[in-house]
Parts: C-alpha cells; structure tokens; sequence
C-alpha cells in the first residue's frame, strides 16, 4: 500500500508541475498546514474517546458490557475466555461509536488472547471481519471531521451509514459462517500471518 500511495503522490506532483510550476510550492504548503491541522483535530477526537474508555474499564462498565454481550460473542466467536470476551466486548463498543482506532488495541489483545500460533483461527477471521464492517450507530470520528472541515450538518451521515454498515456486517458475517460454519469448540485455521 505505501508503494501504491507513494506512486499516486509523485504522480500528482509531477502532473502539478508540468500543468502549473508556479503553484507547486504553494499548493505543498496549504496542503501540509491542511493535513497537520486534521491530525491536531483528530488527535483531540481520540483523546477524548479513549479517556472516556479507560474511564468505562476503570468503572467496571466493560465487564459488564462483557456480560451483556455475551450471547452475541458466543454465537459470533464460539467459546472463548472472560480476558478475550472483555477485549472483543470493548472493541465492539468502539466500533459501534464509530472510533475504529480506538478498537484496533482492544482487538490486537483480544487477538493475543486467543490465537497461540502463528496461523489464523476462525475467531481471528470473525473479528476481522467484525472490525473491518464495524456497525456504526454514531461515527464519530466522520461527523468529527466533518465538523471540523466546515460541514452545515456533520450528522447528516448517521442514517445512511448506519444502513451501510448494518449490511456490510451482515453480508460479512454469513460469508464467514458459509466459509467456516458455526463455531465449534476448537477454531479452524485459516491461513498465517504476514
């Protein structure tokens, strides 16, 4: 992926400089100071969700949300630890707030948890598949940066992301029960890590 986006960037620069030399510099500038102040805002979206987190696993709130999900974790993921449930409990409340980043830990030590090898399980494609389609009932990292570009109504994605990302899911999630079944009591191996 880095070769491909380092391509479209020389690309573009050199399109710039042979339609418009004089602009080059300028256009470097007003897009690096552009992109330094959405990192500057985003980093203040994250910290804010992340503290608020740390907060809900202080409280104990994640254990109980462990629980509450419980049902669900089973059917999705089969059997799997108190630890792992919490992490994937966590990650799911992420994703359904729409801070995708700020799951990606959550799913990394569910991930540890539970795979041993270096090879895939079923558990570890579901929660790919999960993480990758993630329902979104308030992205809040979209509206965030809508709001922060200038956008008249930030929210105005809320319904047809949630429509979106409902069936993405779903379409996900039967194409691993097709591929893999129901869980079972040992997980399959599907294939290694890079």
């Amino acid at each position: 992926m880095n070769i491909v986006w380092t391509v479209i960037t020389i690309a573009a620069f050199v399109a710039l400089t042979i339609i418009n030399p004089q602009s080059v510099l300028t256009v470097c500038l007003d897009s690096s100071s552009q992109a330094l102040k959405t990192a500057l805002e985003l980093t203040a979206i994250y910290c804010i969700w992340l503290g608020v987190f740390k907060i809900a696993e202080e409280c104990r709130l994640v254990e109980k949300l462990s629980k509450l999900l419980k049902p669900v974790n089973k059917w999705l993921y089969g059997n799997i630890s108190e630890v792992a449930a919490g992490y994937v409990s966590l990650n799911l409340a992420s994703n359904l707030l729409g801070v995708g980043n700020a799951a990606t830990p959550s799913a990394i030590s569910a991930i540890g948890e539970v795979e041993h090898d270096e090879k895939l399980s079923r558990f570890g494609v579901m929660l790919f598949v999960v993480n990758a389609t993630s329902v979104q009932l308030l992205p809040t990292t979209v509206i965030g940066l809508r709001a922060s570009l200038g956008s008249a109504n930030p929210s105005d994605i809320i319904l047809p992301n949630l429509l979106a990302t409902i069936i993405t899911s779903v379409v996900g999630v039967a194409l691993v029960f097709v591929a893999y079944g129901r869980c079972r009591k040992k997980h399959i191996v599907v294939k290694e890590f890079n």
